[in-house]
């Protein structure tokens, strides 16, 4: 069995001088395991919120949430 864990990501986005942070989900398998940090499901751009962003991974690694259900609880996410 896979054990997922879920972390932050981080990207930078910039139109000429207008740029941006935008955070993101990434799932990685047996992380917890292994030690290493292979990404299987990455959300990009979801929010630029870190703190609303860090709640939902929590809650996500607290529930071990299966990853093919990331992209159902992002789209739960977005819409509050």
């Amino acid at each position: 069995m896979t054990d997922i864990t879920y972390g932050i990501t981080e990207e930078k986005y910039s139109i000429g001088d207008v740029s941006r942070i935008s955070y993101g989900i990434a799932a990685y398998a047996n992380a917890d395991v292994d030690g290493t940090a292979s990404i299987v499901a990455w959300v990009h751009d979801i929010t630029s919120d870190k703190q609303k962003l860090s709640e939902l991974v929590d809650v996500c690694n607290k529930l071990e949430v299966s990853v093919c259900h990331l992209l159902e609880v992002v789209e739960d996410f977005l819409a509050v």
